[in-house]
């Protein structure tokens, strides 16, 4: 599915005391964190990719497990995928997605609540 990327951030120090990792994103107006309870569902929208920050959304799954639906809303093509963290989820315009928790979760979105409002469209 050509409108949905994700990667797995470059893990550049592991030792005793944890992990870090990098990735890269464009500037933003701000960011928004998340924290989702097993069983929860969030999403199911898409965005026309107005903003910059909506095209394609970047958004890192920090801790915990989710599954991921996609729906191509030009072609049709669907997807379902379990993600683990740490993933980058970067989602294309015009890609209904729904993110259902698995397991509790936490990711962070690089867009602002603005920049999400104003590029949000529900089915």
């Amino acid at each position: 599915m050509d409108k949905l990327k994700i990667t797995s951030p470059t893990q550049f120090m592991g030792d005793e005391r944890g992990e870090s990792y990098e990735f890269f994103t464009r500037p933003r107006k701000g960011f928004l964190l998340s924290y989702r309870n097993k069983g929860s569902v969030s999403g199911n929208h898409w965005h026309e990719g107005k903003s910059g920050a909506k095209n394609p959304e970047i958004l890192l799954l920090t801790s915990g497990e989710i599954k991921l639906y996609a729906k191509d809303l030009d072609t049709g093509d669907e997807q379902i995928q379990n993600l683990k963290a740490p993933a980058v989820i970067e989602i294309c315009p015009r890609l209904l997605h729904t993110l259902t928790a698995v397991s509790d979760c936490a990711f962070l979105e690089f867009n602002s609540l603005e920049e999400h409002k104003a590029d949000t469209n529900y089915p």
